[in-house]
Parts: C-alpha cells; structure tokens; sequence
C-alpha cells in the first residue's frame, strides 16, 4: 500500500495521469475462517508487518454466510 501510495505521488508530481481501483474485500474475508487464511499467508511468505496488517483486520470481522 505504502508502495502505491508513493508512486502515485510521484506520477501526480510529475504532471502523469493516475487512475485508481479500489477493490472492497469485505464479502471475501466473511465466506472463509480466518484462521486458515492466515495460516497460508504465513505459508506463502507473508510474515511481519503485512500480517499483523491482516491479523488485525480480521480480528474485528465475525463470519457471515
């Protein structure tokens, strides 16, 4: 995020088009367990800052269905 916040910065400073989307994943996270999603983001490599990131998102989501 801190990555495309920066680029779009520096696009703007320099007179470039920028276009944003936003995606809202809010139905995504509510259909699976949360404990299994951050079980394979730490398989996938996603340690640190992003999980915590992740972690603490989902720690206020109840499931739905």
């Amino acid at each position: 995020m801190v990555s495309v916040v920066d680029r779009i910065s520096r696009a703007f400073e320099q007179g470039e088009v920028t276009i944003g989307v936003l995606i809202v994943f809010k139905k995504a996270f509510d259909t699976i367990q949360h404990k299994i999603l951050l079980s394979k983001l730490l398989r996938y490599g996603i340690r640190s800052t992003p999980h915590r990131w992740f972690t603490n998102y989902l720690s206020g989501h109840q499931k739905r269905v």
